[in-house]
């Protein structure tokens, strides 16, 4: 059984991205892989024997909140040790630096899982973003809206290089960032439903080659990647904006 976990969801839980596990699911369960997905909520420890876990954007306060949490509780850190792989968005990706800004001018100290700092920046970062992934499964696309740059402070590789939009840093032109067992992005979208390949990229990290989805059930998800890909690049105006997912 896969377990999949949305670590503090009443915190991390802004703009859809639990969408992110839902697909996952889907794409797990229509390979014929059991799979469970597990809402972690601050009242309850977190498990630590999760396979795959996820971290979504969130408000100043409740990303403090939610660092704070998970520095107490450490089981985060204990499972990425054990083996499990993260997703993180935004305020997610954020708070596994070093560094990340919060209201009133206070500078928070994050996890120290990934070699970076947030420092506060205006105007918002706001808008579509096209990147080309350094991971070779093409051009993702996302939505961004925040209000923090985020820097390398060591080498570390972006998930992709912004062909339109900001990303990490608008002098450095880089979405994200991968390590071993982390896959950190500002993509919105839901960026895993947006993007199935990299939804695939994600979970055939930890486990190995996957058996392809049947075209027909995956083909609404490639024709919305297709479309998000359009209509970032103002390639086809008349691009229908009107694509609802469901996934069941």
């Amino acid at each position: 059984m896969i377990k999949i976990i949305n670590l503090l969801p009443e915190l991390l839980g802004t703009y859809g991205d639990q969408g992110n596990m839902a697909t996952l699911s889907w794409r797990l369960t229509q390979r014929g892989i059991e799979n469970l997905v597990i809402q972690a909520s601050a009242r309850n420890p977190i498990p630590t024997d999760g396979d795959f876990y996820f971290l979504g954007g969130g408000e100043d306060d409740a990303q403090v909140a939610a660092v704070e949490l998970l520095r107490r509780d450490g089981a985060l850190d204990k499972a990425l040790q054990s083996g499990a792989h993260l997703f993180a968005v935004c305020a997610g990706f954020q708070l596994l630096g070093a560094t990340f800004p919060a209201s009133g001018g206070r500078v928070i100290n994050g996890l120290g899982l990934l070699p970076i700092v947030t420092e506060p920046a205006t105007p918002r970062s706001v808008g579509e973003l096209l990147l080309d992934s350094t991971v070779g499964i093409g051009q993702l696309t996302g939505f961004e809206n925040h209000a923090g740059q985020t820097r390398f402070i060591e080498k570390l590789q972006p998930l992709g290089t912004v062909k339109q939009g900001i990303g990490n840093h608008n002098s450095e032109k880089c979405d994200g960032a991968v390590t071993e067992n982390i896959i950190a992005t500002y993509m919105h979208g839901p960026a895993l439903v947006r993007n199935p390949k990299l939804a695939d990229y994600f979970l055939a990290r930890k486990l190995g080659e996957l058996a392809p989805i049947a075209s027909d059930k995956d083909a609404v998800f490639s024709a919305l990647h297709s479309s998000c890909i359009k209509r970032v690049n103002k390639s086809a105006e008349s691009v229908d904006d009107g694509f609802v997912v469901i996934i069941a």
